[in-house]
């Protein structure tokens, strides 16, 4: 029987078939996709990025402003309406000044910051809503969505603040301060490339 061990392998792996994954709950994969969501165009995940680089500079004494307001203005960005509403320079607009902000004056400006967060928070909110389908799966896609979102930011904006104070050297400050202005540089052209391609009114 020993003998046959070396045959016996390679022939169970000729008669297997194909397997088949499947979620456990109807509607998981559209949970799992919708987690991903907020990161999953440029447009967005400069806004992502940059909200978590401008909140973060604020230190965790201010860390419940921030996701809070996060937390609403993602879910009153869901109920404003879908995506098709808004532009995808409006989102590299966000990033440019979130990045700007972070870039120039770090940690300073905490009204505008949280404007500036309010605002990209909604345009995720906005982007969350999927195409038309039934409405229980939407429904679970779009929950995926602003859990991601708030749960990506949270992550965002610990990351940057733990940076920030676990080394805190002037190089690392400065670090900082140079990834803000190239995610500001490339959301800024990105913006010129979408306005550029925008038709001229008859």
């Amino acid at each position: 029987m020993r003998g046959l061990r070396p045959l016996i392998w390679p022939a169970a792996l000729l008669l297997a078939g194909p397997a088949e994954a499947h979620a456990p709950i109807p509607g998981i994969m559209g949970f799992y996709t919708g987690l991903l969501h907020p990161f999953s165009t440029p447009a967005q995940a400069l806004v992502m990025v940059g909200l978590g680089l401008v909140a973060g500079r604020f230190g965790a004494a201010r860390a419940w402003m921030f996701l809070g307001a996060f937390l609403i203005a993602s879910l009153a960005g869901v109920w404003i309406g879908s995506a098709d509403l808004l532009p995808e320079w409006a989102y590299y607009g966000v990033a440019v000044m979130a990045c700007a902000m972070a870039a120039l004056v770090p940690g300073k400006g905490a009204p505008l910051a949280l404007g500036v967060t309010v605002a990209g928070a909604a345009l995720i909110g906005v982007a969350s809503i999927p195409d038309a389908g039934p409405t229980s799966d939407r429904v679970i896609t779009m929950t995926g969505s602003i859990v991601g979102a708030n749960v990506g930011f949270l992550y965002l904006f610990g990351a940057t603040h733990f940076i920030e104070t676990r080394y805190p050297f002037d190089w690392v400050r400065i670090a900082l301060r140079v990834l803000a202005a190239w995610l500001a540089a490339i959301a800024l052209v990105m913006l010129a490339l979408g306005y550029a391609q925008v038709p001229p009114s008859a």
